[in-house]
């Protein structure tokens, strides 16, 4: 998929990552749709682009991607305002209060990550492959993280929430078979901007000296990775890793070999069938429920 003449929701894209990316695709063509809670930030991006391009290439729209009904207003802003979603960008993420062991018990602080960080991506998944099945497909990328893998003690709930994320894509890899809908994930270690993970007070949580040594990827890498998961029709689930020295495709474990026999590898064979024709059902159930005036 090129991305000229392609319509783009990106979320968290008033700062960071999301905005990098915002004006690239931009660059190359694209309409991008920026979902956000920093109003008047996101408001200033759009402006830019717009400015940019002496033309309309962008639209802001406040969206907290913890609820569905923001979500659902975000994708249906990009369809009457361009016409139709092809591309996205499920970006948003917070990284506060993630060194939570022994933290105090308290369900608002513990929940917020998880809510943005991962509920934050199902949502936005779900809403996305509505809007694209109807259009005929389209490519979702999710920012994961190379925590999606590794697990620095004083990151504990963001190490958690970005392994579910990579976990969600992969289990995705089937869509293409059921809607032309690929998703995959970018997973950046830690790149220079203004979203900081906390995960103590400096001068007292020791993993900071750690953090502050760790060698850097580069923006401009992390959008690559966007745009190669976009343009190479080949990849679905896959995790893409962005790190200081460029791309590097992780791959998934094996399969346990205790874990499955004969009869197992009999039956996953028959199932690769009949899971794609029961997704199909489920999918234009799912159309329905959320277009019910369309036929």
């Amino acid at each position: 998929m090129q991305l000229d003449g392609k319509v783009a929701v990106i979320t968290g894209a008033s700062r960071g990552i999301g905005k990098a990316v915002a004006e690239a695709f931009t660059k190359l063509g694209a309409k991008v749709v920026i979902g956000d809670i920093r109003d008047p930030e996101g408001e200033a991006v759009v402006e830019a682009l717009n400015e940019r391009a002496n033309d309309r290439v962008a639209v802001y729209k406040h969206c907290n991607v913890a609820e569905y009904q923001d979500n659902i207003d975000l994708f249906k802003t990009a369809e009457d305002e361009f016409g139709g979603v092809d591309i996205a960008i499920l970006n948003a993420g917070v990284g506060t209060d993630c060194n939570t062991i022994f933290a105090p018990l308290d369900d608002k602080r513990d929940e917020h990550l998880f809510d943005v960080d991962v509920f934050g991506v199902v949502k936005g998944t779900k809403v996305a492959v509505l809007h694209m099945a109807k259009r005929g497909g389209g490519c979702i990328v999710a920012t994961a993280s190379t925590c999606s893998f590794q697990t620095p003690p004083a990151m504990g709930t963001y190490n958690a929430a970005k392994h579910a994320v990579a976990g969600w894509v992969r289990t995705l890899d089937w869509m293409p078979k059921v809607c032309n809908v690929r998703v995959n994930a970018v997973c950046p270690a830690w790149i220079d901007t203004d979203l900081l993970t906390n995960f103590g007070e400096r001068g007292v949580e020791p993993y900071w000296e750690v953090a502050d040594a760790l060698p850097r990827a580069k923006m401009e890498t992390a959008v690559e990775g966007f745009l190669s998961l976009i343009r190479d029709e080949s990849k679905t689930g896959c995790t893409l890793l962005v790190l200081p020295k460029g791309l590097e495709e992780w791959p998934r474990p094996p399969v346990f070999d205790s874990s499955v026999n004969d009869a197992t590898n009999k039956a996953l064979d028959k199932y690769q069938y009949t899971m794609v024709d029961r997704y199909k059902q489920e999918l234009q159930d799912a159309l329905k429920r959320y277009n019910p005036k369309e036929k």
